[in-house]
């Protein structure tokens, strides 16, 4: 009797443990029930969210006109100036560490060209269809609005272009012009090294982030400047161009009266301009000056020989836009000048220094370009020699009563590099890549 006792509440104890079991089992199924259902609504809500933004991206990518990403890309780089013109074929990624290749390259006279567009069609003419270029960045002495040329002064037998209009009429995905100088500054901004691609012609230290000032006399005065953008996430400076060269020249001596009134006789200009006394037709000017007026009392005219057949040259010369002459001028000049070959030569280069570092340092005092002015240009590179063996550039430079403090604050940097213009031009068409691939 007491063992059938014992038995009974055994049966109730297991059936209380497997309803406690069951019990329990319920219990951890809802809490897996909880845990699971919002890691599937997450999960439902990212796929959601993922299948958004994959066709957002294609309504993005088919608006964007024009463009289509890829890793390489066949590219027309123009560097056009008064004189001579440069174009090149590059095969190039908007990878800044990996260097462009040149597979072709023309270099000729500006001026044996009528238009802009019979240039670039001869070169479009000697490419394989393997390698034609789908996009064209164009470096233009003048003033560039909304991809228009709006003049050439220094090429006024050119017509004006559309850029938009040339890009497709010569079948060019895009063709994008820039003026010259805005190349420049593409340029200085890329990895350039000292003595190889520039000269420092005065030992200061640019201070960071400060403004910086280009200038180079061609066959007008280019100018340009550029301003640090804090909120630019690359770090890149803002780029200003300028016809700063088309104002006028301010005289401050007897002498620099003299040569104004001498060049507007010569010329018949009401105005002269910066670029009119600070040029490639500047050296002729002077030099004719310098001649005439040689036996006035003048510090700078003492009398000087001169060479026989450069001087009948210049004498016979008067056609002031014939700027293919003065080129060929000048170079016979600036030889004869650099080696004292020709005594009145070498005066004319040490006075057109003189001028040049006169306007380099008002244009520094009006950017404030603590960190650097930048000389660019043929003739810059041409009269470097002479600037490096004295000091007249950065006497002058600095010759600005109580503001010459400041000036001597600012460093010079001498522009070595033959294809800085290109070099630039290459730096704006891999930037215009790397923002759209973004």
């Amino acid at each position: 009797m007491e063992k059938f006792e014992i038995d009974s509440n055994d049966d109730e104890e297991k059936l209380e443990y497997k309803q406690s079991k069951k019990k329990k089992s319920k219990q951890k199924k809802k809490q897996k029930n909880k845990f699971f259902l919002p890691i599937i609504i997450i999960s439902i809500v990212a796929i959601l969210l993922f299948i958004l933004i994959i066709f957002i991206q294609k309504i993005f990518n088919k608006n964007r006109k024009n463009f289509t990403p890829q890793e390489y890309y066949n590219v027309l780089v123009g560097d056009i100036g008064g004189i001579h013109s440069r174009i090149r074929l590059l095969n190039m990624t908007s990878n800044i560490s990996i260097a462009p290749i040149v597979v072709q390259e023309l270099n000729d006279t500006t001026t044996s060209y009528k238009t802009l567009e019979e240039l670039i069609t001869k070169f479009l003419s000697s490419i394989d269809k393997e390698h034609k270029p789908d996009y064209a960045f164009i470096g233009l002495p003048g003033p560039i609005e909304d991809n228009c040329i709006i003049t050439l002064p220094n090429i006024p037998q050119w017509e004006s272009y559309n850029g938009t209009e040339l890009g497709i009429k010569l079948g060019f995905k895009k063709l994008i012009f820039i003026n010259d100088f805005v190349g420049d500054g593409y340029a200085i901004q890329t990895n350039l090294v000292e003595k190889k691609d520039y000269i420092v012609l005065n030992k200061v230290q640019p201070k960071k982030n400060g403004a910086k000032l280009m200038i180079g006399p061609g066959t007008g005065l280019g100018m340009g400047f550029l301003l640090k953008d804090e909120n630019e996430k690359n770090g890149y400076y803002t780029i200003g161009s300028s016809e700063g060269g088309g104002r006028d020249y301010a005289p401050k001596t007897k002498f620099d009266f003299k040569l104004r009134n001498f060049i507007k006789n010569e010329t018949g200009l009401e105005n002269i301009s910066l670029e009119t006394i600070c040029s490639a037709r500047a050296l002729i000017f002077i030099y004719k000056f310098l001649h005439i007026t040689e036996n006035d009392n003048d510090d700078y005219n003492s009398k000087v020989k001169r060479e026989p057949k450069l001087a009948k040259k210049i004498d016979g010369f008067h056609n002031y836009r014939e700027m293919n002459k003065i080129h060929e001028i000048n170079s016979e000049l600036i030889k004869k000048g650099l080696s004292g070959e020709c005594q009145l030569s070498k005066r004319t280069l040490l006075v057109f220094i003189e001028i040049y570092g006169e306007i380099a340092g008002d244009l520094a005092l009006f950017t404030l370009a603590s960190n650097g002015v930048y000389l660019l240009g043929r003739l810059t590179r041409e009269l470097t020699p002479l600037i490096l063996d004295n000091t007249i550039f950065m006497n002058h430079f600095k010759n600005k009563d109580h503001f010459w403090f400041l000036l001597e604050r600012i460093p010079v940097y001498l522009i070595q590099n033959e294809n800085i213009e290109l070099i630039g031009i290459t730096e704006a068409a891999r930037r215009f890549f790397e923002e759209n691939e973004n």
